[in-house]
């Protein structure tokens, strides 16, 4: 079990999870943690194909930056 201390509040009351609420909640942080992971490292890939289709539409239509910041 983990040693961290969770605790939630709901109005004024502050309970201590424990048990299997405890690690349930560990899990959920954990996965949606690893998600958000996976989504930036989605995104920097599609970026990284993004510039790199810029480039080589850009050698091969000799299009210069200008033009090619006009067209996109």
């Amino acid at each position: 079990m983990a040693t961290e201390k969770i605790t939630v509040q709901v109005g004024e009351e502050i309970t201590e999870l424990k048990g299997e609420d405890k690690e349930a909640f560990i899990a959920d942080r954990q996965a949606t943690q690893d998600a958000q992971r996976l989504l930036e490292a989605e995104y920097k890939a599609k970026q990284d194909s993004r510039e790199s289709a810029i480039k080589k539409l850009a050698e091969i239509a000799g299009l210069t930056k200008d033009e090619l910041n006009a067209i996109l």
